[in-house]
């Protein structure tokens, strides 16, 4: 669930901002001795991450750093790949010392990511609420089939139960960028609210009369759909771009019959 693959860089203009992506065994403790290898050679890490989600026990070490000269990278490089358990090291050096994105395609979820401004995204949904009939069921849909993908993709990577599966649908927000979750969940009438503080679609759309973070409630009906094996509705009750402080979502269970595919706003209140 990496975000920042970048760096701007505006500290000593002589030095190279270069980046490794190093492939290891996760079962060899590859990792311990990549620091020890660094500490060793003298890198200074400006930033760095770890990602044990890839395939067949592999995982991706990714560090910027800055060097004084171009020759240094070929010999990080050798070094970092005589480390038993290293599958293999890939390297490159931003020049123009603003940007660089270390992963392409990116992967977020399992699936290929971009990074964008929210105003984009919010210019669609601005579009599609102009031309679309029923844009409100239409973009709670299209939220619903993404919280459900994942909710099937994380189950996939990590332990998830009742008792953690909303923490972890927080650590998602606030790791994509989405807000900050606050959750109000009673497991008993399967009912309550999600709030978002900081949304990012609220924040890039502006004034409006009515809620407009209704993506954002599909997602998390999806979510809590696919994670709790019940039928989830979820309505935007009050919004940052009407003025208030934060953004509410009420959570209640669907009546009985009701499939994931039919919660719109239009149909069931």
């Amino acid at each position: 669930m990496v975000r920042d693959l970048y760096m701007f860089s505006r500290g000593d203009e002589k030095a190279l901002v270069v980046w490794f992506s190093i492939l290891y065994k996760t079962n060899m403790g590859a990792e311990a001795k990549i620091n020890s290898a660094l500490g060793e050679m003298e890198v200074k890490i400006r930033f760095a991450y770890l990602d044990n989600t890839e395939p067949d026990g592999q995982g991706k070490y990714v560090l910027f750093t800055e060097i004084e000269e171009e020759t240094q990278v070929d010999m990080i490089n050798k070094r970092l790949l005589a480390i038993d358990g290293i599958i293999d090291v890939e390297s490159g050096i931003s020049r123009n010392r603003m940007i660089h994105s270390v992963d392409f395609p990116l992967n977020f979820l399992g699936e290929r990511a971009l990074i964008t401004r929210s105003k984009t995204f919010v210019d669609i949904l601005k579009i599609i609420r102009e031309h679309v009939i029923q844009p409100d069921g239409l973009l709670l849909l299209s939220g619903l089939k993404g919280g459900r993908g994942a909710a099937k993709y994380v189950r996939n990577i990590m332990p998830v139960d009742m008792k953690n599966c909303m923490a972890v649908l927080r650590e998602l927000f606030l790791a994509s960028g989405w807000g900050k979750l606050e959750v109000d969940f009673d497991k008993e009438s399967c009912s309550g609210k999600v709030v978002v503080r900081d949304s990012f679609i609220a924040d890039a759309y502006g004034p409006s009369d009515l809620p407009v973070c209704g993506y954002m409630s599909g997602f998390i009906a999806g979510y809590m759909t696919e994670m709790m094996g019940y039928t989830f509705q979820v309505r935007e009750v009050s919004c940052k771009s009407m003025g208030n402080a934060v953004c509410e979502h009420v959570v209640s269970p669907a009546p009985d019959g009701v499939k994931p595919e039919h919660i719109m706003k239009e149909e069931i209140q």
